[in-house]
Formats: C-alpha cells, structure tokens, sequence
C-alpha cells in the first residue's frame, strides 16, 4: 500500500469531507447534529441547532419525496460542506468545524428561498 503525506489541516478536511470512510471510528468520537425534513413541508425539523467544535456528525433524514441537502455557509458566502441531495432516505456527513455560527441551507432549486434554511451554533 501506498502512503501519501498531507498536511495536517489537509488531512482533517480530507477526513471532514469523507462521508461513510471509517465512520464507524469518526462516529464515536463526534458530536451529532440531527436534521429531518418532516412529510413534504419546505423547512427543516428545527430552526436552531447546537453542537460542540470539532469534528461533527450530521445525520440528515428527507422524509419528502423532493430531493434536498443541507449546506453549510460561513462568514457570509463561505461555502464550508453540504450532505448529498437525497430524495426520501437518510444521509450522513461529517465537517470538523470552529466555534461560530453557521447557516445551514438546502441548494436545491429555491428551497433556501422558500424558506428551507436554519442557524447551526457552534461553541
């Protein structure tokens, strides 16, 4: 096997972004965020959501036969991650994140616009 050295901010973005890779290990160790979308409605379960810094689990469950994701942006327009667009089903993500506050989106369409959009705080 072939070894490659990434740097170590490389790496927790490489780990970040890694979605079902050794999640088994980085779920243990992660907080976690659970976001739904109930039935067919155009918003997510909860308006705020909290969590630790440091490496999170995001478990986000569609309940709705439209596709949707949830996106994360930072200082403004900073896109930071987003899960997959998935259709009626459950995915998970995982993003190392500082202290702050992020806006948590789904890109889909207008979603975002037609009011599919909640504030995750990160202390």
């Amino acid at each position: 096997m072939r070894r490659i050295r990434i740097p170590h901010a490389a790496a927790a973005t490489v780990l970040a972004l890694a979605v079902g890779v050794g999640s088994a290990a980085a779920a243990g160790a992660a907080n976690v965020v659970d976001i739904s979308v109930p039935g067919n409605a155009l918003h997510y379960n909860q308006k705020t959501f909290n969590a630790a810094a440091g490496l999170v689990r995001f478990n986000f469950t569609n309940n709705s036969a439209a596709p949707h994701n949830v996106s994360l942006e930072h200082n403004g327009e900073f896109e930071y991650g987003a899960t997959l667009t998935i259709k009626k089903g459950i995915t998970t993500s995982f993003l190392t994140l500082a202290k702050g506050t992020y806006h948590l989106y789904s890109s889909v369409g207008k979603d975002e616009d037609k009011g599919m959009s909640a504030t995750l705080v990160v202390k």
